[in-house]
């Protein structure tokens, strides 16, 4: 009996155990963050069930929305602006012209009319030259029934009283001809003759009064049939041309590559490359103007003896000059030459023109040392004063 109540004992205090600890656990400090949850029982302290706690969301601050304001557009930067093509030079400033000045006159199409806007500006700051620009646009030969040019030119001569006569047509001439009451096509036999009659009336009328002539040709064009018409075309106008005395001015290099094709851009005046053509194919921007221009001053002050810019320049005689270069011999007996440098054009060609004819080679009458070697055989004399000099000095007896 006495064990039985033993074993009862301990099994109370086992019990008893439990809940002491329990009792002890509830009375310590609960932490500031349980404090805000739901009190554990028994169970949960004694075998750790987990409790699932649902998160209170988060507040939301709404953002105040802001409007940005769209930066006003800039004039001027559209695709047209940018593909612009660049200025030309600026402009010499215009002087005040001499009584006596020479005067231009400049007839013809479109490109007649560039070319005098051109020349006018070539000529701003030369007091001896004045350009009279009459263009007509939409002109040509063909066309006689909208502008007759051999009925109009004589009435400008007789106005404008001009010292030389500058005509570029042909632009606005790629059309049927009437002849003999029926329309003749493009570069047809019968229209080839009707052409080249009325070119060879306006020449013979530019010419009556032994005024100097100078007629400007056609530049490629972005067609390649247009291009070929006006090659036809400026044949035309370079044989009727200098048949009457005149001075036919090709211009078609300037505005083509090596191989005679269009080019939109190429070189300027200065020699940069900038763009030359419209994007039409046809007509010239302010650098093309300035290079047409360019072509045609030169054989207009030639022929007018116009004075440069600077007016007449005082030339020493020849005797008078330094001796600069050394007198050109056979090269296989040159000695010294001028200093020459690696940047040199001469190295590249830049000394003869484009498509010009090779000049013929000269005979070589003053044999080299070589030929005197090989055919003579006779040793190039020695050098005074050189290492390779062992000859014995002369001696007087």
């Amino acid at each position: 009996m006495k064990s039985r109540a033993n074993s009862v004992g301990r099994r109370i205090r086992l019990l008893c155990y439990p809940l002491s600890l329990a009792v002890v656990i509830t009375g310590m400090p609960v932490p500031v963050a349980y404090a805000q949850e739901k009190p554990r029982n028994l169970l949960e302290m004694l075998f750790g069930v987990q409790r699932q706690t649902v998160k209170e969301p988060r507040p939301t601050v709404k953002k105040q929305r802001t409007t940005r304001k769209k930066a006003p557009r800039r004039q001027g930067t559209s695709s047209t602006a940018r593909n612009r093509a660049p200025a030309a030079a600026p402009v010499a400033p215009a002087v005040a012209k001499a009584d006596d000045a020479r005067k231009i006159l400049v007839v013809g199409d479109f490109m007649a009319s560039s070319l005098a806007r051109g020349l006018t500006d070539s000529f701003a700051s030369n007091a001896h030259a004045v350009v009279i620009g009459k263009a007509n646009g939409s002109s040509g030969l063909v066309r006689d029934d909208f502008y007759d040019w051999n009925d109009a030119l004589p009435k400008l001569i007789e106005s404008e009283k001009p010292d030389l006569i500058t005509i570029m047509l042909g632009g606005n001439d790629r059309q049927a001809i009437r002849h003999g009451g029926a329309s003749q096509p493009l570069r047809s036999d019968l229209w080839t003759q009707e052409y080249e009659k009325r070119v060879k009336s306006l020449v013979a009328l530019a010419r009556e009064n032994n005024l100097p002539l100078v007629w400007v040709g056609q530049p490629s064009y972005q067609s390649d049939r247009m291009s070929v018409d006006m090659t036809f075309l400026n044949g035309v106008y370079q044989k009727h041309a200098t048949a009457a005395g005149g001075e036919f001015v090709d211009i078609w290099g300037g505005f083509a590559d090596a191989s005679g094709a269009y080019i939109t851009s190429g070189p300027d005046v200065a020699g940069q490359q900038t763009r030359l053509r419209n994007s039409d194919g046809i007509t010239l921007t302010p650098a093309g103007i300035a290079k047409l221009a360019f072509f045609v001053e030169k054989p207009i002050q030639r022929i007018l003896g116009l004075p440069t810019d600077g007016g007449a320049m005082a030339v020493a005689p020849e005797e008078a000059l330094p001796q600069i270069v050394a007198p050109l011999v056979n090269p296989g007996n040159a000695t010294k030459l001028a200093p020459v440098a690696f940047s040199d054009p001469g190295f590249d060609g830049g000394e003869q023109l484009l498509r010009a004819p090779a000049e013929p080679a000269k005979p070589n009458v003053d044999p080299s040392p070589r030929e005197k070697l090989v055919y003579s055989g006779l040793p190039a004399p020695s050098q005074e004063g050189r290492a390779d000099n062992f000859s014995w000095p002369q001696t007087t007896p």
